[in-house]
């Protein structure tokens, strides 16, 4: 039922300025919450049959993305709520939550019931059967048969996961015997303030992709990735198979201060944790944010890693103890990098400024910006009278906006760089002046590149966005950028935070990147393009109408049609004949395959084809790609970005 009211917000006080921290959300603040999601959201801000409808998707979701727990019967019956969640908020009516979530419980234990039994029947893993990783295209299970079957092959996989790495069945039937029995007592714990916790976040995910509520521990993630500090051991993981792996070392960080025989490696599976003198405990299989709570750590304390290295001379994996004293780590390769490198171009030798900004970021603390960062490197290059410059947003997920409109200065001026606007709201214009970056400032001119791939996003394309409006430089890439043109606001609450969509961003020529992100005047092939990301592959991105312009003297000397025609003509003709590049283009083509592929085989022998995979992974991974140095062996988009730059400034100076 759509309720056509505005819900009232509790005092801003209150939900906003109160220093004593709860232990978690209340039934009596979630109409509260849910008040100021709807009071500052762009231009969703009332209650409505299909906020109701997309909160309940959402919450069942989140309470079993896997499709392991709800039968297709179970989710009829929460259908019937589904233009009633509007009614139950406005009269803080919470039991059918609850009710849910207690229907989760009862599904939940049959499943670890039956999970302990799978355990100990005798999987065949000489037969060619497969098992569905796209859980979105599953459907519910009809019947106990059909899900029975369903956990047969996930129990199966599992085992597979620790055969794999040279553990026997019994092995793996002990370790996966803890962890479900681990994870049954955690969902046993949840209290009521953990599952009103879900329900807002459900709430919040049905306004717009970017839009939900942060759990305390979440909240600290993510002052932490604000920052660019943590005290940890400085190493950046991923999930795998099932395997806590390592992606990458920080450097100074204590991993990386190791003595070299216990250095960790990238690849490194991590199956264990230990607290100093503690019992090791088993993660495989556990969720990635969970070993990260187990590893994270305050400064001067230990922890120990049990870790699975593969090595060349054996067809088991090497097994390792690596003890770690945490520290304070300062993620400086987050942080912008300068490298100035003379480039031979056609027999010429090229001075090129070469900018590395991983993200758009503020550290109050140490005094640090990325804006004071650019203006330094800037000037610097400036002063090495270097004939041209690239800035790489290469995996720039984006960061804070004043900081992005501080960097376009240095290379527009005092123009405007982004029009922000709220619906019913004349578009407010943010330029940048030399007040707003301090003492120092010098604009550069000469020629600029800007690199983008589809990781590019919000702030990136902010900077992009206005350097492609204004014609003041070229903007290289595979694809387009990612698509996020939308602003978030985030409060602290005394029981987590909040993020909530409030603005949608424009380029100063009234377009917006929302959706389709920014297009690259020049496209070239690099090992990103493979996955398929963006804003509209996201659950109900909010859409955007054209505004008016506040463009201000484009810089068609920098930019122009011939240039651009010009500059692809060179590139395209290069790339055709060259060896490295056609296969670059084979990988990607092939790995696209692999990642279209929807099921994975329960065959032991598929473990071959696993390692196959896996090497190709980290092909990706060790392409040279995003790692902050100037490579041009080893990133083969970088190569060609430093041709076409030293083409541009040719092109220019002939002008």
């Amino acid at each position: 039922m759509i309720r056509n009211f505005l819900i009232p917000i509790m005092t801003l006080l209150l939900v906003f300025s109160c220093t004593k921290k709860s232990q978690g959300l209340k039934e009596d603040d979630v109409r509260s919450v849910i008040g100021e999601f709807l009071y500052m959201h762009v231009n969703k801000n009332q209650l409505s049959d299909e906020l109701s409808e997309k909160t309940l998707e959402n919450y069942i979701k989140a309470l079993d993305p896997g499709k392991y727990y709800f039968y297709k019967s179970d989710i009829d019956t929460f259908n019937k709520h589904k233009y009633l969640f509007d009614d139950y908020i406005s009269s803080s009516n919470y039991e059918p939550i609850f009710q849910i979530y207690n229907t989760f419980l009862e599904r939940y234990n049959e499943s670890f019931i039956l999970s302990l039994k799978l355990l100990d029947v005798k999987h065949d893993f000489s037969i060619d059967e497969d098992i569905t990783i796209d859980r979105e295209k599953t459907a519910y299970a009809a019947d106990k048969k059909e899900m029975e079957e369903r956990w047969r092959k996930r129990v199966k996989l599992q085992i597979l996961n620790y055969i794999t790495i040279g553990k026997d069945i019994k092995y793996a039937q002990k370790y996966l015997k803890k962890k479900y029995t681990w994870f049954h007592n955690k969902v046993k714990k949840a209290n009521k303030d953990d599952i009103l916790a879900r329900f807002v976040n459900a709430f919040a995910a049905s306004l717009d992709p970017h839009s939900s509520y942060l759990s305390m521990e979440e909240t600290e993630d993510f002052k932490i990735s604000m920052e660019l500090k943590l005290e940890g051991i400085g190493a950046r993981l991923r999930q795998q198979d099932g395997f806590t792996t390592v992606e990458s070392i920080i450097k100074g960080g204590p991993a990386d201060m190791l003595p070299e025989k216990l250095q960790l490696k990238p690849n490194d599976r991590i199956i264990a944790v230990a607290q100093d003198d503690e019992e090791a405990e088993d993660v495989i299989e556990l969720e990635l944010s969970e070993v990260v709570k187990k590893i994270r750590g305050k400064k001067g304390t230990r922890v120990i890693l049990t870790i699975l290295r593969d090595t060349p001379s054996s067809k088991t994996p090497e097994r390792k103890i690596v003890p770690i004293i945490r520290d304070r780590i300062n993620l400086e390769d987050s942080a912008a990098k300068l490298e100035i490198k003379e480039f031979n171009h056609h027999s010429r030798k090229t001075k090129i400024a070469y900018i590395n900004l991983p993200s758009f970021y503020l550290n109050e603390e140490r005094t640090t910006s990325s804006s004071s960062d650019m203006m330094n490197f800037v000037n610097k290059s400036i002063e090495e009278k270097v004939d041209g410059m690239i800035v790489d947003l290469r995996g720039n997920p984006g960061g804070l906006l004043n900081e992005s409109v501080n960097i376009a200065g240095l290379f527009l001026g005092e123009r405007p760089v982004v029009q922000i606007k709220a619906p019913n709201h004349f578009a407010q214009t943010l330029s940048f002046s030399e007040s707003m970056i301090g003492g120092g400032y010098r604009k550069y001119n000469g020629p600029l590149v800007i690199l983008v791939d589809g990781f590019s996003a919000s702030a990136s394309e902010i900077l992009a966005g206005a350097v492609k409006d204004y014609q003041r430089g070229i903007v290289i890439g595979p694809t387009n950028t990612f698509g996020k043109g939308t602003v978030q606001s985030y409060n602290e609450l005394p029981y987590g935070s909040m993020k909530v969509t409030t603005h949608l961003f424009y380029q100063p020529g009234g377009t917006s990147n929302q959706l389709n992100g920014i297009s690259p005047h020049i496209v070239v092939p690099s090992l990103t393009s493979i996955w398929d990301i963006g804003e509209d592959k996201l659950p109900d991105p909010l859409k955007w109408e054209p505004i008016g312009s506040q463009l201000r003297s484009r810089d068609t000397s920098q930019v122009n049609t011939y240039i651009l025609s010009r500059l692809r003509t060179l590139s395209t003709s290069r790339l055709s004949k060259d060896s490295e590049y056609l296969e670059l283009r084979r990988k990607i083509q092939k790995y696209k395959e692999q990642l279209s592929q929807k099921t994975m085989s329960l065959k032991k022998e598929a473990d071959n084809v696993r390692k196959n995979q896996e090497k190709l992974n980290d092909e990706v991974r060790d392409s040279g790609e995003q790692d902050g140095k100037v490579d041009l062996k080893k990133d083969l988009f970088l190569r060609e970005a430093f041709k076409i730059t030293a083409d541009y400034i040719e092109i220019v100076n002939k002008k």
